[in-house]
């Protein structure tokens, strides 16, 4: 049954959003980053100074705008990957995340599926070799450290702000992986015979 949840989240968090990044501009200190650098320019005369000096004052800036406003998903971002160029990043994402944990349903389908055939049994064997090629953890371990390398280079700027969460798509995928994990432990001692 561990193994049937597993792949019932599998979908929904390779298909719905993972990290949703927010990145917003301050009106006002772009307004002020602006203002010194036009009155710090030797070049523009003295008198257009002065007029843009008091013009900066009169005018109350405030607010922010949003610049960046992403939310992908596994698919979505390897998607992207892909036409960026980035082939063979967007390849392993592909593999790893849907190619294994699909090739690994086949395998366990025809192992406990088919028992009566002399050969399912080396489909499972197949199987549990294949889940030490399973780079699942890794990538969750990998989006992990993302938002936390995001999140510790947010606050660095009163220009830009960035803000990011975890989606949706993110625990579905962790899901996935601690139930496959148990699963896989539970079938793998099942299989033992008992001594």
């Amino acid at each position: 049954m561990l193994i049937v949840a597993a792949y019932g989240v599998l979908i929904p968090g390779i298909t719905e959003p993972v990290l949703h990044i927010v990145t917003t501009l301050d009106k006002a200190e772009l307004a002020h980053l602006g203002k010194d650098a036009l009155l710090g320019s030797p070049e523009i005369p003295g008198f257009i100074k002065s007029i843009a000096n008091d013009l900066f004052n009169s005018v109350t800036v405030s607010g922010t705008v949003v610049i960046q406003d992403t939310a992908k998903s596994i698919l979505d971002t390897s998607e992207t990957l892909w036409n960026e160029g980035n082939r063979t990043v967007a390849a392993m994402i592909l593999f790893f995340s849907v190619m294994v944990p699909a090739l690994k349903a086949g395998l366990l389908i025809l192992h406990y599926g088919l028992s009566r055939f002399s050969w399912a049994k080396s489909a499972g064997e197949i199987s549990g070799a294949l889940s030490k090629w399973s780079m699942a953890d890794v990538f969750v371990m990998a989006l992990i450290i993302s938002f936390l390398a995001i999140k510790a280079s947010a606050g660095t700027s009163a220009l830009v702000e960035t803000n990011i969460t975890f989606e949706a798509g993110f625990y579905f995928f962790l899901a996935y992986c601690l139930l496959s994990i148990a699963g896989s432990q539970l079938l793998a001692t099942g299989d033992k015979p008992i001594q």
